[in-house]
């Protein structure tokens, strides 16, 4: 077999990788794609784009190697084979070699997939900072065709004790506060918060629902307002869960909240209403029961919706405690759940259905119908429950995280 000999100098061929690599890598950790997938080398025609399939090209060996992230910056379509090697990365002086694990891998039909490569040294050390990945055709190859080489985008290489420290998108609720942008593990914002109790991305998101102003003054001038911005945008990308919370107002109206303490619903009687169906007035109510939960977080407790059709009898109940007292309008703690008169109202067929989806499902089957004929007496009790009055959804058996039936 002869040495690889370029017999033309346009290309025909080009090896390509499917997908991107993430911004930021840490040595010893395995390469893969952005989706968590094997990073994938397709061999196709430069003219066309169609994948090779057949042929010697198509079952070739290629190599992997690293390049200068600088390379090809912008991003041109071509490149020449001086080029590429030109902005090959060697390792130091003294180090292992910059890959390590498979290196080379073969084509099947035109396709390979790179399965266990990683890097041994961080990007820091170069001009650039960061690195490619770059495929090309394996030297001991014997091809008269020019074959592109394969240049992937460029990313950061950091020593895998980084990770330690790496922020999270998007991040958990359960996440320790510092993974959030702009929060240093052991830093003087991080200490703050843990000293205010927030120790959480969820207890950062509930502050900032709860006392955005408060959130803010608490972590200080040191704190720049693009900073806070930042921060704040990070914590908004997490994903919420579905439990529900409650607060008992003692006026007979039982205020329901996501997982973040955000106001979606209002529990009055059996009834469950959602925000977004309320009068203006009903709403200005509602904030004001509102502003009296956030003043004691610590009544707001999580809230669940027995899963029992509205014609299976109830369960059996459950002796009363301190989460279990008994609110004015309410049915008796022991009692069946009352069977909603035919108003045209949406019964609960489904078991499963949770209290939002009850909630959504009001509001979709009534939009064109006003949530209360009158509006509220001026001259009567503002939280007089009678003033909630009209279509409504019946919620079902709902219950405490206690167990207590409401």
């Amino acid at each position: 077999r002869l040495p690889l000999q370029l017999k033309t100098s346009s290309k025909r061929y080009k090896l390509q990788f499917q997908g991107n690599l993430p911004q930021t890598l840490f040595t010893g950790n395995r390469v893969e794609a952005e989706n968590k997938q094997p990073l994938r080398i397709v061999l196709t025609d430069a003219v066309n784009n169609q994948l090779i399939t057949s042929g010697p090209l198509s079952s070739m060996k290629v190599e992997l190697l690293v390049l200068d992230g600088d390379f090809n910056a912008d991003e041109r379509l071509e490149h020449t084979e001086k080029e590429f090697s030109e902005s090959i990365v060697f390792e130091r002086e003294g180090k292992r070699p910059l890959l390590s694990g498979e290196v080379v891998i073969v084509l099947e039909k035109g396709v390979a997939s790179v399965r266990d490569i990683s890097f041994t040294d961080n990007s820091s050390w170069i001009r650039s900072r960061k690195f490619r990945l770059g495929a090309r055709m394996s030297r001991a190859s014997s091809i008269e065709e020019r074959v592109q080489e394969a240049v992937s985008n460029p990313f950061l290489v950091k020593d895998h004790r980084g990770e330690v420290y790496k922020k999270h998108h998007p991040p958990a609720l359960a996440d320790d506060v510092w993974r959030l942008e702009k929060i240093g593990k052991d830093g003087v914002f991080h200490k703050k918060l843990a000293d205010f109790g927030i120790h959480t991305v969820q207890d950062f998101l509930r502050n900032l629902v709860m006392d955005q102003y408060g959130l803010r003054g608490l972590l200080g001038s040191g704190m720049s307002n693009k900073m806070w911005e930042s921060t704040v945008e990070h914590a908004r990308e997490c994903v919420l869960d579905d439990k529900l919370y409650s607060y008992c107002s003692g006026h007979g109206i039982i205020l329901l909240f996501n997982c973040i303490h955000e106001n979606i619903g209002v529990v009055v009687g059996s009834n469950c209403f959602s925000v977004n169906a309320l009068t203006a007035t009903q709403k200005a109510l509602v904030v004001k029961l509102q502003q009296d939960a956030y003043k004691f977080p610590s009544r707001i407790v999580e809230f669940k919706v027995q899963s029992q059709s509205a014609d299976q009898s109830p369960t059996a109940p459950v002796p009363p405690g301190p989460a279990s007292t008994q609110m004015p309008g309410l049915p008796p703690q022991g009692e069946a759940n009352p069977q909603p008169q035919d108003h045209g109202l949406l019964p609960l067929h489904d078991a499963a259905l949770g209290l939002e989806d009850v909630l959504h499902q009001h509001h979709r089957h009534h939009h064109s119908e006003p949530w209360i004929t009158n509006g509220f007496d001026a001259t009567r009790d503002p939280f007089d429950m009678l003033q909630f009055s009209g279509s409504s959804q019946p919620c079902g058996l709902l219950l405490s995280s206690t167990g207590a039936r409401l």
